[in-house]
């Protein structure tokens, strides 16, 4: 039995997905009041509320468990510090101790924004130096997992595609804008990594099936800026790319420090598991292209 908490989200509900069409029993959490997945089987629950998280581990006993679920939004994580924090550490430490006593195997994810873009790209012995409350409480809950034998952790770039619920995402409202013709900015310096959202949900199900612990990163292969990607997105669309306006993130004012360079090097990922975690960006939008296709 597999268990998907934050099926409701981008990540969560491609997991649930893609665990149900393999025929695999699995369950996914979502949140109460948030949406549903379009695939698989799913219960509310409260992540906020650590006994009935516990109690609902002791009643499914999963053998695997994906913890997808948490406070994504770096603008919701700065303007809520409390609850952030209450949902990416403590109830992240409340399923880590409900998984220790089931014996259930533990698969943390967390992100490229614990490092602060100063001397990208970053490998698993990069020393973390997060610049937002989000960042700063990933790394938190990943410190505190390193006390469990039972947990591997996953550090994920920006991840890319659509996911299967209906929410709005970045990437769609990028999306939209593109099949609109309407005029979209996107950064020339600001860098991730990208990996499609299916090619993160197949790398956190094989880590969840290894043996590994500590940290892995699971990134694409190459650093890329917000503009290249949006214009690769075009090109695998067909569409004029002349609608998408340079900008600079060095020209903006945020809240908190936004890391300019947070690529990964993830080939510890490829040395384990012999293969990359993720595919060039083209390759990536060529697929996502069919995606929409066949939605239409």
């Amino acid at each position: 039995m597999w268990l998907i908490t934050g099926a409701g989200g981008q990540l969560g509900s491609v997991l649930l997905r893609a665990l149900t069409n393999s025929g695999e029993p699995v369950v996914g959490t979502v949140s109460p009041s948030g949406p549903r997945p379009q695939h698989g089987e799913t219960k509310p629950l409260d992540l906020a509320n650590f006994e009935a998280v516990r109690a609902f581990v002791r009643d499914r006993k999963p053998k695997y468990v994906i913890h997808a679920a948490a406070v994504t939004s770096v603008m919701a994580a700065y303007e809520n510090p409390t609850q952030a924090r209450k949902i990416n550490v403590e109830a992240t430490v409340a399923l880590a101790e409900a998984t220790a006593d089931v014996d259930a195997r533990l698969v943390f994810t967390s992100t490229d924004l614990v490092f602060d873009g100063s001397s990208a790209p970053y490998d698993e012995a990069a020393t973390p130096h997060p610049t937002s409350v989000y960042g700063k409480t990933k790394i938190e809950a990943e410190e505190q997992l390193a006390n469990f034998t039972n947990a591997a952790v996953v550090r994920l770039p920006l991840m890319i595609g659509l996911p299967a619920v209906v929410r709005k995402t970045t990437f769609r409202n990028q999306l939209q804008a593109l099949l609109d013709r309407k005029p979209l900015r996107l950064f020339q310096d600001e860098f991730r990594s990208p990996i499609s959202l299916n090619d993160a949900a197949q790398a956190c199900i094989d880590i969840a099936k290894s043996d590994l612990t500590g940290v892995i990163h699971a990134g694409g292969p190459e650093g890329v800026s917000r503009l290249e990607i949006g214009l690769a997105l075009a090109r695998a669309l067909g569409i004029n790319a002349d609608q998408i306006v340079p900008s600079c993130q060095s020209d903006m004012q945020f809240p908190e420090p936004r890391p300019m360079d947070v690529s990964l090097d993830s080939s510890l990922f490829k040395k384990t598991f012999g293969r990359a975690a993720g595919r060039n960006i083209d390759d990536v939008m060529v697929e996502v292209a069919k995606e929409i296709a066949a939605t239409e």
